[in-house]
């Protein structure tokens, strides 16, 4: 018996329930997406009277809390319609709620507010609380809405990596890029694109893009993408465009583009092409001029070139050569003395500086000096017995 009557009260508590919610309510937005500072945004509240008994003097109330706020001025009177639709309460408290309408058994009823957005909202999920009123009942739910904030990608860091710390023509190197997401909403995808203006810049894949997918807010992402510069590129600044594209989550497209570079650097060398000397004989104990032709064969511009001759040759051994192009050359010049003779080793010092720094190089150096010539008389002897037998014959025949 116990058993029979607990069953009864269970049905009967669920015929009451089932009484006291007799409506079906959806809610639409006019807009998808819901922003800080967003104005006359729509709310239509569609009110489905699922019952067989028609419901009198129906009202709905929509609780308004911060960052939402009417589109329209509050009424300052209860009744006072300004708006068609719906009624602002007494008091200017920022409530809403319809007018008294009338529900037939299962028909349905749109009501429609405007609302506002705060341009301070935060990003986040609210919940905005509403009451229908029916023959001195009523009927609580609530409304769940998503403002979404600002969509926002930093490059946090662009930088080059090479073996060499710069980047050199003919070397290989890397463009590393860092980003984050600063925005408020989830990216949905993410290209990276490097695009250089310059043909000496050549991508190593077949193209220079990167794509990521679903970067949720505050998550950052790091790429690089290889290049090459051409052996013979010119040394100056090498602009690149940047062009990031992504998709937020609210399925709205970006576009953007930044200008980054690299400067190719560099790297001198410095190599002795010809050695002449004036005379091309050197004897011993007589001046002679040294010239050394020194050739730049690297990537990039020496300057501050000075030459330095360590040998036991007395004389000039300095010579000051300024600024030698890449693939151009420079003559140092050397007065020196030859104060005695034999190979005469040396060490030829040469110091530069380029786009990597100031450096120094050696190049040994040979320079034979010849022994002096001593005099000889016999051939004068010789030439004076000539010239006498011939003087002798002469005489003698004209006697």
């Amino acid at each position: 018996m116990r058993k029979y009557i607990i069953t009864l009260f269970l049905i009967l508590a669920f015929v009451i329930n089932v009484q006291a919610d007799p409506f079906n309510v959806t809610t639409v937005l006019s807009a998808p997406h819901l922003t800080p500072g967003d104005r006359n945004i729509g709310l239509e509240f569609t009110i489905q009277n699922d019952q067989d008994t028609s419901l009198s003097n129906v009202k709905t109330y929509l609780f308004l809390r911060y960052p939402f706020s009417a589109s329209y001025s509050p009424n300052n009177k209860l009744g006072e319609i300004n708006n068609p639709g719906y009624l602002i309460s007494a008091g200017g408290s920022g409530d809403e709620y319809t007018p008294y309408f009338d529900l037939m058994p299962h028909m349905s009823r749109k009501t429609f507010f405007k609302i506002d957005i705060d341009r301070d909202a935060k990003y986040g999920v609210y919940d905005l609380p509403y009451t229908i009123f029916y023959d001195n009942k009523e009927y609580n739910g609530k409304i769940t809405l998503t403002i979404k904030g600002e969509t926002l990608i930093e490059i946090k860091n662009v930088s080059v990596a090479s073996n060499n710390s710069q980047v050199e023509p003919g070397e290989v190197f890397k463009i590393q890029i860092s980003l984050e997401n600063v925005g408020d909403n989830e990216i949905k995808w993410l290209k990276i694109s490097l695009n250089p203006e310059d043909k000496a810049l050549i991508p190593l894949s077949s193209d220079s893009e990167l794509i990521f997918k679903d970067m949720p807010q505050g998550s950052q992402k790091n790429s690089e993408i290889w290049f090459s510069l051409e052996k013979d590129a010119a040394i100056k600044n090498y602009p690149i465009d940047l062009e990031l594209k992504y998709l937020d989550e609210r399925g709205i497209e970006y576009n953007e583009s930044k200008l980054v570079g690299i400067i190719a650097s560099g790297r001198a060398n410095m190599d002795i092409a010809k050695k002449i000397t004036e005379p091309a004989r050197l004897m011993e104990n007589q001046p002679f001029t040294l010239n050394i032709k020194i050739e730049n064969t690297g990537t990039g511009d020496a300057k501050g070139v000075m030459a330095r001759l360590e040998s036991a040759l007395s004389g000039d051994n300095l010579a000051y050569l300024g600024e030698i192009k890449k693939d151009d050359y420079s003559n140092a010049l050397f007065t020196l003395d030859a104060d005695s003779s034999g190979k005469q080793n040396g060490v030829l010092h040469i110091t530069f500086e380029d786009d990597f720094g100031k450096h120094e190089i050696q190049k040994d150096m040979i320079i034979v000096v010849n022994p002096a010539e001593s005099q000889n008389l016999l051939p004068i002897l010789i030439g004076i017995i000539a010239i006498a037998a011939i003087i002798f014959y002469l005489v003698k025949r004209k006697h």
